[in-house]
């Protein structure tokens, strides 16, 4: 126990005293309690993911436009009645077989595991609102930069927090690759007490 005390305090005075790469090296260190010498891969699968969704995609854009548009409209719908068993089912016929889907906390592949995400997270929510502000379409796929805004349960907070979405699609219409990037650190201090005091010094210094 007294060396886990003292390797936090070591960790806190480092993201104090630096900026830049070294806080978030820090921060990640003290809120995951990572050892040295351990390689974090917040990639994942995510470029070979990318890498062969690509062709896919640009069949999609160029072929299907009209269903890659119905698709987006069964994006929007999917969070508009949030619902543990509405969610699922939605998800389920939305994101293809063998679909990539990270959101910066979860990596998962396939429909099925991506519907019971959905169905979860919306079980532990009270409310969502995903407002779009803004869509790009690119030659294999789409971007949409959105604000969510969501309240938790069994906290009844609500947190609002603006991020980013890179879908791309196959050529019937479904998602193929999913990959979510948006600022969690105000709901993360919020709920994480020590990460909250570690992100606030570093937010102070940068």
């Amino acid at each position: 126990m007294s060396n886990s005390t003292g390797s936090m305090s070591r960790t806190t005075k480092l993201v104090i005293l630096g900026a830049g790469v070294a806080s978030v090296a820090a921060l990640v260190v003290a809120t995951t309690g990572c050892s040295s010498g351990r390689r974090v891969d917040m990639v994942g699968g995510g470029r070979d993911a990318l890498a062969k969704s690509q062709a896919p995609g640009r069949d999609a854009m160029s072929l299907a436009p009209d269903k890659v548009d119905l698709a987006i409209d069964r994006f929007h719908a999917l969070f508009a009645d949030y619902r543990p068993e509405k969610a699922t089912a939605a998800a389920r016929e939305l994101y293809s077989e063998d679909a990539y889907f990270n959101d910066g906390f979860v990596e998962l592949h396939g429909a099925d595991e991506i519907a019971a995400y959905f169905g979860r997270s919306a079980a532990g929510t009270a409310a969502i609102d995903v407002e779009v502000e803004e869509m790009t379409k690119t030659a294999d796929g789409v971007y949409l930069r959105w604000v969510m805004t969501f309240t938790i349960h069994h906290r009844k907070m609500t947190f609002v927090a603006p991020g980013m979405s890179h879908l791309r699609f196959t050529p019937d219409g479904r998602i193929s690759y999913h990959r979510d990037y948006w600022d969690g650190s105000g709901a993360l201090s919020e709920m994480v007490p020590v990460a909250g005091s570690i992100l606030r010094a570093v937010k102070s210094r940068l």
